[in-house]
């Protein structure tokens, strides 16, 4: 066997006498400084750069538009009383579960190796275009629909890809504060077309002069993660019994097939629920609301069991109530010109250039006279193109 060393970086806050957004770095990160995003369209550094899962998360274009790679990731969260950590690792670990997005997420793929997100909101016709308008005034249902059109392994951004973005976000900044980047929203408080980053100098920043000054940002190459439109969030949905949570793409709804997970707090958030229910051990809910605007998590979560369909983020109303953590709800007969829509993609959804279909399969060959002397090579070769000839179903690993 090939000894695979991991790397563990880690994020803890301790809120038992006071609710500073800021963490303390811990494992492989204790000695990181904080990162350095672009200001105005500039440059910026970060010790993440060169590290997976982050440094994986590129622009590639593909079938529905400009799209930003996922990598997989193991992470766990601890809470021990008012303390809450999260640490993420670039490999598999004891006790660590696969990312919410690249999960065996029970629709037939099983774990993926990565999954991609729109880099824009979602434009007419719901591709990630840059220089247009963003597709707005829809129904969470529309735009559920208008995305799977596009193919089968096309699905609308969910309640598991919040958390993923903002998972990496929490131990890369050590911070609930999405202005530790820029307050995001818009310059004047109107919606422009997609692209307003396109001209920055780095993946992570802001386009206004300054952090503390409105402006449009990204993350790690993901534009309007809280500004110029809201986007509609799928995978999950509000009743009585709470926050429901659904899996399976294929079984997204506004009102059924979720798991009740429960009930959150609505303001502020200042302390979180871990669900126990398994495979949703990412799902966290504010089980407490004390905070403010610069206290504990500074964005809203609001919640109200009668009105189903959430969406998060931010839009070109300039108030510093949003952010990464924002989320709010509405019926789901709702439209609105400031809530839009974003896509998730996975893998199989546009097949690398000179593979076979749309198989959900890679070719790997693999050196069978290292595996018979015992003395493997460490390393496999994967096969995007044809002639490949396969020795045994084995052969296949599935993405």
């Amino acid at each position: 066997m090939t000894a695979q060393f991991v790397t563990i970086y880690g994020v803890e806050w301790d809120w038992t006498s006071g609710g500073s957004t800021r963490g303390k770095r811990t494992d492989a990160a204790a000695s990181f400084g904080d990162p350095s995003p672009a200001v105005n369209n500039g440059s910026g550094s970060s010790p993440f750069d060169g590290k997976m899962p982050w440094s994986g998360m590129v622009k590639e274009t593909r079938a529905g538009g400009v799209e930003v790679k996922e990598p997989k990731y193991w992470f766990k969260w601890t809470k021990t009383g008012k303390k809450l950590k999260l640490q993420i690792a670039d490999g598999p670990v004891a006790g660590f579960s696969v990312d919410p997005v690249n999960r065996d997420r029970g629709d037939g793929l099983g774990e993926l190796d990565y999954s991609y997100i729109g880099r824009y909101h979602c434009a007419s016709g719901y591709k990630s275009t840059t220089g247009a308008a963003q597709q707005v005034n829809i129904t969470r249902s529309q735009a559920r629909t208008g995305i799977h059109n596009l193919g089968a392994n096309f699905w609308q951004m969910d309640f598991a890809q919040f958390w993923y973005v903002n998972m990496l976000f929490l131990v890369e900044f050590a911070d609930w504060n999405g202005e530790r980047i820029g307050r995001g929203c818009s310059t004047n408080g109107s919606k422009m077309n997609n692209g307003q980053t396109d001209a920055m100098g780095y993946h992570t920043g802001t386009t206004a002069a300054s952090r503390d000054s409105y402006g449009f940002t990204q993350y790690r190459n993901i534009e309007g993660w809280w500004d110029n439109v809201y986007d509609w969030m799928d995978g999950c949905y509000y009743n009585n019994n709470g926050l429901n949570v659904i899996s399976n793409p294929n079984n997204f709804s506004d009102s059924a097939n979720g798991t009740p997970v429960g009930t959150p707090s609505s303001g502020y958030p200042s302390d979180f629920t871990i669900p126990t229910a398994s495979g949703l051990e990412w799902a966290l809910f504010p089980s407490a609301a004390n905070g403010s605007q610069t206290t504990y998590v500074p964005d809203y979560w609001f919640f109200n069991g009668r009105y189903p369909c959430l969406y998060h983020g931010g839009n070109y109303n300039q108030n510093q109530n949003h952010g990464p953590f924002y989320i709010n709800y509405n019926n789901a007969s709702n439209t609105n010109d400031n809530i839009g829509c974003r896509i998730l993609a996975e893998p199989q959804a546009n097949p690398p250039f000179g593979s076979r279909g749309s198989s959900p399969f890679l070719y790997r060959t693999v050196d069978r006279t290292a595996l018979a002397e015992e003395k493997p090579t460490g390393h496999s070769l994967v096969h995007f193109g044809p002639g490949l000839a396969l020795e045994h179903p084995a052969a296949l690993e599935r993405l």
